[in-house]
């Protein structure tokens, strides 16, 4: 389950994936800010500070990638037709 903490300042949110790092699962925290989001593992003093654009621009295309991908899969498993032998 994912939790989210609101502040006045800024929003947290502890999603309910984790990431196994050094034998361990940490969940994934994302802190929001006005201009920008960090990015952290539970636990860890490591952070990645990303432009909220950034994050739109990375989903937009992994979107046209899994669409290009779903339509490549759809085409290889349809019938081939006029290739019947015999």
């Amino acid at each position: 389950m994912s939790v989210l903490i609101q502040r006045k300042a800024q929003t947290i949110f502890v999603s309910a994936s984790s990431v196994k790092v050094k034998g361990r699962n940490r969940k994934i925290v994302i802190e929001s800010r006005p201009t920008f989001a960090i990015v952290k593992l539970q636990g860890s003093r490591e952070c990645f500070p990303i432009a909220w654009e950034l994050i739109y621009q990375a989903a937009t295309q992994l979107h046209e990638q899994n669409l290009r991908l779903e339509a490549e899969a759809e085409r290889s498993h349809k019938p081939q037709q006029g290739n019947a032998t015999g």
